[in-house]
């Protein structure tokens, strides 16, 4: 196959449409619409930012206030420290997150980086791999026992970035009201891929990476809120006040900015796509487990195009070979690109981009690798 595919799971969401890149082109300087400024990038309308993020976008996601970030971390990092500010330090709440047990470690991190405690769910065993979404009830009374206040905040991965499962959203939304804490969906594998609401979700607030899942350069996320959580994060600075103080007075700014403005369009129809996708990817699963002895690490049936086998295989060939990167090699010769270098144990690859005829291509050139080095008799 002469086509290069791409199955990084990191890229495959975030891969800009070749009509938009031609735009790019020509704002190639990074700052061009700061000209136009008003003093805050969304309220710029030449071009219309200011529409994009206070109409398209919170109508995309069901929201009612939408703002720009470099990434989802650090929106989750802002959505955590303005909380914080606003709930733990008058002692309305105990300086306290509970997290899915597979939640990304820039979660963790960020709360880490305020002074917030983590406290995560347990994960069942391979390969399933999934939380008990009634583990949260359990987490809240040990906050409750050490601090007499329930925590701040659920921070859920939705899905998450490890095996991407889907936690049960209607469970957690039940279990939230009943602990009264703020309620974060982590929504950088979703968000631009598939359908999403926030109102449906009955979460306070999401965050989302416009890099890893919405067809743009980066670094670039966003922040969709309630009406409440909405007016805590914008608050103003009293020394400048047209500035929003937790977003340091700008946030997603240059060319990402435009980008996700250009690209927008693309994202309201390819979403549309979604259900194709999941049924390529549970294709492959299928094959890759009955043909090739791969062990899918996460739900069944698949409800995500990022997939995590168990390839003991690989592993065992790159131990009698005693070489690491065959597989990185082989693969890359092939023209699929993407794969970590040195990982054998494991198989993390994306099928977002790929056709059924690309899929079955992927995994002839797998079967091909497997029989290539396989135990000589």
């Amino acid at each position: 196959m002469k086509k290069k595919l791409i199955v990084n799971p990191l890229q495959t969401g975030g891969l800009v449409p070749s009509q938009v890149k031609n735009k790019l082109l020509e704002s190639f300087s990074g700052y061009p619409f700061c000209l136009y400024c008003p003093g805050d990038v969304h309220r710029i309308q030449k071009p219309n930012i200011k529409k994009l993020i206070e109409e398209d976008l919170p109508e995309f996601l069901e929201c009612d206030l939408v703002r720009l970030t470099h990434g989802a971390r650090e929106g989750a990092f802002l959505i955590l420290f303005a909380l914080y500010k606003e709930e733990v330090r008058k002692n309305n709440f105990a300086p306290a997150v509970l997290l899915d047990g597979n939640a990304h470690y820039s979660m963790i991190l960020a709360c880490e980086r305020i002074g917030l405690e983590p406290y995560l769910t347990s994960v069942s065993p391979a390969p399933e791999r999934k939380i008990n979404e009634e583990e949260f009830i359990n987490l809240t009374e040990k906050v409750r026992k050490k601090y007499g206040k329930p925590p701040l905040a659920m921070l859920i991965g939705y899905p998450d970035g490890k095996y991407t499962n889907f936690p049960d959203l209607k469970k957690i939304a039940k279990i939230r009201e009943e602990i009264g804490c703020y309620f974060i969906l982590n929504c950088a594998y979703s968000v631009g891929r598939m359908p999403f609401s926030l109102i449906r979700s009955r979460a306070d607030a999401l965050i989302a990476s416009a890099h890893k899942s919405m067809a743009c350069i980066g670094p670039l996320g966003l922040i969709g809120t309630n009406e409440e959580l909405g007016k805590i994060i914008t608050r103003k600075s009293k020394y400048f006040p047209k500035k929003e103080m937790e977003f340091l007075g700008c946030s997603g700014r240059g060319l990402p900015t435009l980008c996700l403005y250009y690209v927008f369009p693309f994202l309201k129809k390819r979403i549309k796509e979604w259900n194709r996708k999941i049924k390529i990817a549970n294709y492959f699963i299928e094959k890759a487990e009955k043909e090739l002895g791969f062990v899918l690490q996460g739900e069944k049936p698949h409800r995500h195009d990022v997939l995590n086998f168990e390839t003991k295989v690989f592993y065992e060939i790159s131990l009698r070979i005693k070489d690491r990167f065959f597989l990185y090699k082989e693969l890359k010769d092939a023209g699929i690109l993407g794969i970590k270098p040195g990982i054998t144990k494991v198989l993390k690859l994306s099928t977002y981009l790929l056709n059924k005829e690309e899929v079955d291509y992927v995994l002839q050139v797998l079967q091909k690798i497997i029989k290539k080095y396989g135990k000589k008799e």
